[in-house]
């Protein structure tokens, strides 16, 4: 059972055009909406490979009610949390030709209270105690009013609690906080690099560098070139992709899940590593961020 605490959900939309016009109109050809932010794509990837997963969701407003009938309509199983702010919504823009890319345009997360992270705090020791996971997952942002003291301090005691792992795919600040006590992080070179005070000399170096400063297992992303893993001690390379898809959004967000899915069920990792690569690939072919060719 994996527990994603999805802190800062949204409604994330592919817009496919045929040509962006700055400046001017662009008519949609097709639009995908799907309950979105890292922490949900990650997990829906997870539930759709079938992984035993389980969500704690702050949701606000209209778009937030969207997202739950998006969410019960995939059918994975969440506890929601209303909050007063509205919940964000997430643009990707697709053009046609054979270029991997996106327009992307996040909405940052709306703040929340003190009562409401209070409030979303009880439900995720809540769910915790019922589901009693073997791993927790933090994914994507962090939304203003949500102590980053706080927020380590109620994963430390889940993991005391429950003795699931901690894993993490963040950013920013959230990963600074976090990376002490996770068991995994999942994050790009450029992230690595300023975790450590230095830039590696490469994924794998990088792998190496975050185990001997932190004792924790990791995966570096390194763009198109693939990227590295070090789960167990033993060392990994991940090749670059296969085939690289029109719909690059929420790629990040399908490895993690998968990977987590995978290690969740009891694959060596690197049977985990191969169905989280190939996840990737398959969320690239298709619209809609978390969604799976």
């Amino acid at each position: 059972m994996i527990l994603f605490p999805a802190l800062s959900p949204s409604l994330d939309l592919t817009y496919e055009v045929d040509r962006l016009e700055r400046g001017g109109i662009t008519r949609p050809r097709r639009v995908t909406a799907v309950p979105g932010g890292k922490g949900l794509n990650a997990a829906r990837v997870a539930s759709a490979l079938g992984g035993a997963v389980r969500l704690v969701v702050p949701l606000g407003g209209a778009t937030g009610t969207r997202v739950a009938d998006l969410l019960a309509a995939e059918g994975v199983e969440a506890r929601l949390v209303e909050v007063a702010g509205e919940t964000r919504s997430c643009l990707a823009i697709v053009e046609d030709g054979d270029q991997p890319t996106s327009t992307d345009l996040y909405e940052a997360s709306a703040p929340l209270a003190g009562r409401e992270w209070d409030a979303l705090a009880a439900a995720i020791r809540a769910e915790a105690a019922e589901a009693a996971p073997r791993w927790l997952a933090v994914s994507g942002s962090v939304p203003a009013g949500v102590p980053l003291d706080a927020l380590g301090e109620l994963l430390r005691e889940l993991r005391a609690e429950t003795g699931a792992h901690l894993a993490v795919d963040t950013s920013g600040a959230p990963l600074a906080a976090l990376t002490g006590l996770a068991d995994l992080v999942k994050v790009n070179l450029g992230e690595a690099a300023e975790l450590l005070g230095a830039v590696p000399a490469d994924a794998a170096a990088a792998c190496a560098a975050l185990a001997a400063r932190f004792g924790m297992d990791s995966v570096v992303t390194d763009g198109v070139r693939g990227a590295a893993a070090l789960l167990g001690g033993v060392a990994f390379t991940v090749p670059a992709p296969r085939a690289t898809g029109r719909f690059p959004a929420g790629s990040g967000d399908a490895f993690f899940g998968a990977l987590l899915g995978a290690l969740d069920a009891g694959r060596a990792p690197e049977g985990a590593l191969d169905a989280a690569r190939a996840a990737a690939e398959r969320n690239a072919a298709v619209p809609g961020q978390g969604r799976l060719a």
